[in-house]
């Protein structure tokens, strides 16, 4: 009589097994493993404990590697399970711009910029804008923020950071980094306390 695919993990695993070994056998994650068991896609008793709380039969998993095979599906829909916490869309100065708006743009970034040195560096242009270190290079060597070089290095006059932040280029890029957003979230409120 012809053994089934899955027959083998009888003579291996026992006729109940922890969540640990399920994942083990299934080739999968533990996000994964946690969700197939909460969500009921494969049956087990659930302790409530914090450790070893599931108990699940073995002729549940073969059952569920059979129909996972037959369909070509994990059953886990996707992003359920990744470990990337949901994105926050992404913004721009211009959604919060009024047409009147770039010169208290301008008094707003100077307000912030105060208490810089005259000439920064990338990673204080980083800092300023909210922009990746990477990005801010990028627009260096394109030459989107004018600087000037000093041997290899790059330094760039406040000035050029303040023509920078108040150009449609800037005004009109979308990010959703943390401090992006509080850029764009202390423009609001510095907005509101001067009307």
């Amino acid at each position: 009589m012809k053994k089934g695919k899955y027959e083998y993990l009888r003579e291996q695993y026992p006729e109940y097994v922890t969540e640990s070994q399920l994942y083990k056998i299934c080739h999968i994650a533990k996000r994964s493993a946690k969700y197939l068991l909460d969500n009921g896609i494969i049956p087990c008793e659930n302790s409530g404990k914090k450790t070893r709380k599931y108990r699940i039969a073995l002729n549940d998993i073969i059952v569920y590697l059979k129909k996972r095979d037959k369909t070509l599906n994990s059953m886990i829909p996707r992003g359920c399970v990744n470990s990337r916490t949901p994105r926050s869309p992404r913004v721009s100065l211009s959604a919060i711009l009024s047409s009147e708006s770039e010169s208290v743009l301008r008094s707003y970034f100077e307000y912030i910029y105060a208490d810089y040195p005259d000439v920064v560096e990338p990673y204080d242009v980083s800092e300023m804008t909210g922009l990746n270190h990477n990005t801010v290079l990028k627009l260096l060597k394109k030459k989107e923020i004018q600087s000037l070089t000093v041997g290899t290095k790059y330094k760039i006059p406040k000035q050029f950071v303040l023509a920078f932040v108040v150009s449609p280029r800037f005004i009109n890029m979308k990010s959703n980094t943390a401090d992006f957003n509080k850029i764009i979230g202390g423009f609001e409120i510095w907005k509101s306390a001067k009307l």
